[in-house]
């Protein structure tokens, strides 16, 4: 019956092929992934029949059915289409949990929204273990949904105080509930992450690449062609930074490029934290690449920039890879990196009191790039880096310039389809256009005194005017 419904898939999303716009065919798809209880690609293909006709009577009408099947009711499932219509879709689950009034939770959690609200609660709360279980309770009740696995993995990713036999002791609950189950791809990247901390490192590889099998059969961007073709793991691409300069919404218009084939994560780390894992491990997270062409895939760890000596060991596995680096006026990019520390509750001073005191350590430093120990110990690098000629320079030595694209983050916002061109002409794919070009992962905050931000301004400028001359661009920062 799976296979037989599967094959149906693939008939719709041939026939899609022949004729984009029909909502009908759309309509059709919707009904058969929900049929398989794969929740999230009847979301996800509900939310492109209202890119196609952004109407909410138009939405295939099993929309309605999931969503009061999820428990949603009256008010939220209004908010939640409309959410639909201009978010991804994991997106829009977390911004409607995280909107919606406090749900009260009984001691026996009945709907999978319950147990998600109650794992954030425990969060906030630094409650790891009782968020953990409640997030085990939601993938429990649904497991087709990928939000309750990011949140899991998320929390086991960064919880230091985890003891080993008490990730054993939830790989094997995981592997339990899971067992037998229609679950999403991430469900198994989640897994090879809990492997890999565990130190199973072989164990870990199988996993994501379960993952990336999953993520390819239904996928229409795979042609039988590209499934019975030889194939190599390769990297094509690196977006190497910079960090709160758009990497992400970068990198989420790529992956919508049908040429673009994603990696498990945005930012495997794998240069700057990971390389001990070995290539193996790190070519593990990528859909493989026909010989013949045709396909790229790459990642975007925005941190890899600035990191100490990351280009010499990209450079030592990949000679020949693309590198693309956006940069961000580096006063609003520091401020930026502040607040989202602040949120992160990795930071507790005021923006004038950690501005202020980088600003007084690095003016004395000679070269900005090679600061003391003792500078990490009370600084979180938010100016730092914002030497951006000074990296550069240093990946530059090793990699010849035509392997770099420099983009200006303020273009890939004001100018974004061309931006995007540009992209595409130096990956040497065909050009693409998506109907909306929404940020990912954007942050708001108050604004800074303009007394703030004329001292950093004035601190920049000679260091951006090197960059300018070094680059031979222009990038108009005050």
């Amino acid at each position: 019956m799976e296979y037989h419904l599967k094959k149906l898939v693939t008939h719709y999303r041939k026939a899609l092929q022949i004729k984009p716009d029909s909502l009908a065919v759309y309509e059709k798809i919707a009904e058969l992934y929900y049929e398989q209880g794969e929740l999230d690609k009847t979301l996800e293909v509900c939310q492109e029949s209202l890119q196609i006709q952004a109407d909410l009577a138009s939405a295939p009408k099993v929309l309605n059915k999931i969503l009061q099947t999820l428990g949603f009711e009256g008010e939220e499932i209004t908010a939640f289409q409309n959410l639909l219509q201009s978010k991804l879709v994991y997106e829009s689950f977390h911004l409607l949990l995280s909107c919606s009034e406090e749900v009260k939770i009984a001691a026996d959690v009945k709907t999978w929204k319950d147990a998600i609200v109650l794992g954030y609660d425990s969060q906030k709360k630094n409650q790891w273990n009782e968020a953990i279980t409640a997030y085990m309770k939601a993938i429990e009740i649904e497991p087709s949904l990928s939000l309750s696995y990011y949140e899991l993995n998320s929390i086991i990713s960064y919880c230091t105080s985890l003891e080993q036999n008490e990730l054993s002791r939830i790989i094997a609950s995981y592997h339990q509930i899971i067992q037998g189950r229609l679950t999403p791809p991430y469900a198994d990247v989640a897994l090879g992450d809990m492997l890999t901390k565990q130190g199973k490192i072989t164990e870990a590889i199988t996993a994501y690449k379960t993952g990336i099998d999953k993520t390819i059969y239904p996928n229409k961007k795979y042609t039988n062609k590209y499934i019975d073709c030889p194939k190599i793991y390769n990297v094509s691409f690196l977006i190497i930074g910079m960090g709160k300069a758009g990497t992400s919404s970068l990198y989420h218009y790529l992956c919508q490029h049908p040429q673009i084939l994603p990696a498990t994560d945005k930012e495997l780390h794998f240069f700057n934290k990971n390389f001990d894992l070995g290539l193996d491990w790190y070519l593990a997270h990528f859909p493989p690449l026909p010989v013949e062409g045709g396909f790229l895939t790459g990642e975007a760890t925005p941190w890899y920039l600035g990191s100490y000596e990351v280009e010499k060991k990209v450079f030592q596995l990949f000679p020949k890879i693309k590198l693309i680096a956006i940069l961000r006026n580096p006063v609003k990019r520091a401020i930026s990196q502040y607040y989202m520390s602040l949120k992160m509750m990795k930071e507790h001073r005021s923006l004038e009191v950690a501005m202020t005191s980088e600003l007084e350590i690095l003016k004395g430093v000679g070269d900005p790039t090679k600061v003391s120990d003792k500078y990490w110990q009370t600084e979180k690098g938010y100016l730092w880096l914002g030497f951006y000629f000074y990296f550069l320079e240093k990946w530059m030595t090793l990699f010849p310039r035509e392997q770099f694209l420099i983009l200006r983050s303020e273009d890939l916002s004001s100018q974004t389809e061309k931006t995007m061109k540009q992209v595409y002409d130096f990956l040497e794919i065909a050009d693409y256009s998506l109907l909306e070009y929404s940020k990912v992962n954007s942050g708001s905050y108050s604004k800074t005194s303009n007394e703030l931000h004329q001292k950093l301004s004035d601190f920049f400028q000679p260091h951006n005017q090197k960059l300018e001359d070094y680059l031979g661009m222009k990038f108009d920062w005050e």
